[in-house]
């Protein structure tokens, strides 16, 4: 059995047992993953050989230890992912959950534990640690002049106009000049770029170190 199709099984075992208190029957597995009964068999009678779970009477599935711990890492692999793909870049939630699906595979610890770091890190932030705000700040918070540091973005639809202009976490920004009706020239990648308010809004930022 490859891998992706080993850990799938696991993470929905683990979604599935963490719903309800009885263990999930192999009806409800292949309702949940939208495959056949007896593909879905074939697939637990090899986890079953390999330590993962054991297959109980009235074809429910009981989680071993070993298949518990695969499938919770790639549950958390799954929120990261969803939740960097959504919240900080921007896709919508749905496109986020279908490509964290694909990407959780082959996304190694270090890299998950990084990616949960830096969503970490500003909501911290945000909520007293290192500043005296206790609300995230966006571009409309702050004058003309200033140097800041992009946090997140968080756009309705996307934030696809933001990423071609190079708007991106981690970015340096520079705030040009505001006019009357709150949109904003600022200088980023080494171009003045005019945007409307509600651009603006869905940036979030700090000031740069």
């Amino acid at each position: 059995m490859k891998t992706s199709a080993r850990e799938d099984l696991l993470e929905a075992l683990c979604i599935l047992s963490r719903d309800s208190p009885d263990p999930p029957t192999i009806a409800a597995l292949s309702r949940h993953l939208s495959k056949p009964e007896d593909e879905i068999r074939d697939h637990l009678r090899a986890l079953q050989n390999q330590g993962d779970l054991h297959i109980l009477p009235g074809d429910r599935i009981e989680i071993s230890a070993v298949g518990s711990l695969i499938g919770n890492q790639v549950m958390k692999k799954h929120r990261v992912l969803e939740c960097f793909l959504s919240d900080i870049l921007g896709m919508d939630r749905g496109t986020a959950s279908e490509e964290a699906c694909i990407l959780e595979h082959d996304l190694s610890d270090e890299a998950l534990e990084r990616l949960d770091q830096y969503i970490a890190r500003p909501r911290k932030r945000w909520r007293g640690g290192n500043t005296s705000r206790p609300h995230p700040q966006t571009l409309l918070d702050f004058p003309e002049g200033s140097e800041l540091k992009v946090v997140s973005m968080k756009c309705p639809g996307g934030c696809q106009r933001l990423l071609d202009m190079g708007i991106l976490p981690g970015e340096r920004i520079r705030l040009v000049h505001t006019l009357d009706n709150k949109a904003m020239v600022i200088h980023v990648k080494g171009y003045d770029v005019a945007i409307s308010p509600e651009i603006a809004s869905c940036i979030y930022v700090e000031h740069a170190e």
